[in-house]
């Protein structure tokens, strides 16, 4: 008899939109509260996951994510208790945070070239690449055969679609206002990422 290979399927939801994103800035591990236009879309996500039977809910600590999961709990009978964890946090920018994106776009594709080197005093591309892997190892060890509700940040869900499903490094991810994303992983590491 053929043992039947457990495959981990993970459902990534963003935090909603927050006045950080409207002023376009870059938070990194900094806050700012949802706006109305983060909290709807939240509640359209919370919509598109409510008839799934999740297994476990992971959630960065951020309050940004933390928030964007309390509307989702609110929609959503009988998740089970979150766990929250750092490992979900967005990369630390360091003496970046807080600063206009576009005036420092150079510097973060800089890095993203340049992965062993950290912001200045934040996060090296590298250690968080390692961050998000480890997390993501830790699911396939204690979750294999289960789904995961895992609310986190952009960089996170980037740094997974680019260490699991492979999209060209050129090639640009984007993650609309209500796009949920759920990868499916094998035990060999080959994922699927399906966008709904």
């Amino acid at each position: 008899m053929m043992s039947q290979v457990k495959i981990l399927r993970v459902v990534l939801v963003r935090h909603g939109e927050t006045e950080g994103n409207v002023r376009g800035i870059v938070q990194g591990q900094s806050d700012t509260p949802l706006t109305e236009k983060g909290i709807a879309s939240t509640r359209r996500k919370a919509h598109k996951i409510r008839s799934l039977p999740f297994d476990a809910v992971f959630c960065s600590d951020l309050s940004r994510t933390v928030g964007t999961l309390k509307l989702i709990v609110g929609e959503i009978e009988r998740l089970p208790d979150p766990v929250y964890t750092r490992a979900l946090r967005e990369i630390d920018f360091g003496d970046l945070t807080g600063r206009l994106k576009h005036d420092i776009m150079p510097t973060i594709l800089a890095h993203k070239e340049a992965p062993d080197i950290p912001y200045p005093n934040g996060e090296s591309g590298g250690e968080f690449i390692a961050r998000v892997k480890g997390f993501f190892e830790m699911l396939m060890e204690d979750y294999a055969g289960g789904l995961i509700l895992a609310v986190t940040h952009f960089g996170v869900m980037e740094t997974a679609a680019r260490q699991f499903t492979g999209p060209p490094s050129y090639e640009n991810i984007h993650i609309g206002r209500d796009d949920v994303w759920r990868m499916t992983f094998t035990p060999d590491w080959s994922a699927e990422r399906t966008v709904f």
